[in-house]
């Protein structure tokens, strides 16, 4: 089929990539925070905070999908997916005021609402939102670089969520103070991040989703009978889950095992993020002349090697040794991220190649339900094993079986998804020479 010639202007790349300050920001933020604000500040046993986390996410199951056959169907004179970011816009940052705010009476009910509010607005802005780099760029080398400034923009969102987050909320003392203060910042961030992106994606020549009506169980069943996608699924839930994992525990790997405090956390993530950043030019040049397959492959194998070197540290491990790790995780999590995400834009440009149908919201639904799921079931899993092997959220000195659970959760856990995950990347198939636009 013919394919249209179409390359967004500095203008929309830049504003679609603003988008992924807003997401990054919450994802990145809850994981590492979350659990530890309901267990220490609200009071919720371990186990029951990572439960309520993954009933939000179970609730994604009703909306992921049914949003990216809306987004795919929607006609508006402001295109088919950005009336669902503009509305993102504002229910997300009242979900973060909300979340971060101290509860009274039947403090999971709160909780549980806040979360489900967050998952609502979350679903209105990232599935229309990942649905729209292949509608924009029909180039893979195009949409690279759009991935590649996303990258930025997520780092600078980590960067907020793994340094900044944790830095302010120790330096108001840790309580319930320093989040509602955190609480704020992030609806600002959030509204930045999702209404700009809102403004600066308009179009004069927008590329609608083709008016051809498909069952939306049929739309399924191609979505599920496409093996390259189905590849990526089972790479990002390894992924996601280790992630989840990891990141929900560095808080309490740092304070308990380690024994630092959150500002040397913040440090931390600054390290991580800004050679996350430095990291972009070095992985977008390895995609294009190599393939994303083998920069996945690489940036995942070197990710288990660093996460497992954490089982070697100790109490009073020099600073030195701990930044030394933030660096290597900082480039591996940058080439893991764009590979991943360069992937799913492939995907969606050459199933429009093959059926000349657009079905980019199903797939961007199906990925950002993945997403979520695994997420809330990595939180679970934090919230088990914490709460298993004894973990009090009412001592300062935690037991030496509690200790053994947080080494379980921070390198043992993840380290093991992630080997996992390098079978479907080994198994990933689609050839990007057939995606490039001469």
């Amino acid at each position: 089929m013919q394919i249209p010639q179409a390359t967004p202007g500095n203008r929309v790349i830049f504003g679609w990539g603003l988008g992924s300050l807003g997401l990054s920001t919450i994802l990145n933020t809850l994981n590492v925070l979350l659990i530890a604000y309901l267990t220490l500040v609200v009071g919720l046993e371990p186990a029951l905070a990572g439960s309520l986390v993954l009933l939000a996410k179970i609730y994604d199951v009703v909306t992921d999908l049914p949003m990216g056959w809306l987004s795919d169907r929607t006609r508006t004179p402001l295109g088919a997916r950005r009336p669902y970011l503009l509305a993102a816009s504002v229910i997300t940052p009242l979900s973060m005021l909300m979340l971060f705010s101290q509860p009274g009476a039947a403090p999971q009910t709160y909780v549980l609402l806040a979360l489900l509010l967050y998952a609502s607005g979350y679903t209105l802005f990232n599935v229309p939102y990942l649905s729209m780099p292949a509608e924009l760029a029909f180039d893979t080398h195009v949409r690279t670089r759009m991935m590649a400034l996303r990258s930025a923009f997520i780092a600078a969102g980590t960067f907020f969520g793994v340094a900044a987050a944790p830095y302010l909320v120790g330096a108001m003392g840790g309580g319930a103070e320093g989040y509602a203060a955190l609480g704020k910042l992030m609806a600002v961030m959030v509204l930045i991040g999702f209404l700009g992106c809102f403004l600066l994606t308009r179009t004069d020549h927008p590329m609608p989703a083709k008016p051809v009506y498909i069952p939306l169980r049929q739309q399924l069943r191609i979505i599920l009978s496409n093996r390259h996608f189905l590849t990526l699924l089972a790479i990002k839930i390894t992924h996601l889950l280790a992630l989840a994992t990891g990141a929900g525990s560095l808080f309490f790997f740092m304070k308990y095992a380690l024994g630092y405090d959150l500002k040397v956390l913040g440090l931390y993530g600054a390290v991580t993020t800004f050679c996350w950043a430095l990291s972009m030019p070095f992985w977008t040049r390895l995609a294009k002349t190599r393939g994303k397959r083998l920069g996945y492959f690489v940036a995942t194998l070197a990710y288990v090697v660093v996460t497992l070197s954490w089982l070697l540290a100790t109490r009073g491990e020099p600073m030195l040794l701990v930044m030394l790790r933030a660096v290597f995780f900082g480039v591996v999590s940058g080439g893991m991220l764009l590979m991943g995400n360069a992937m799913l834009q492939d995907i969606m440009d050459q199933d429009f190649r093959v059926t000349g149908n657009r079905k980019n919201g199903l797939f961007a639904g199906f990925y950002s339900l993945t997403e979520k799921l695994t997420s809330g079931i990595g939180a679970q899993i934090l919230g088990a094993v914490l709460s298993i092997s004894g973990f009090s959220r009412a001592a300062s000195v935690q037991s030496e079986t509690a200790i053994e659970g947080i080494y379980y959760t921070a390198a043992l856990i993840p380290a093991i998804l992630m080997l996992l995950s390098l079978i479907a990347i080994y198994h990933y198939r689609l050839d990007e020479r057939e995606l490039t636009v001469a």
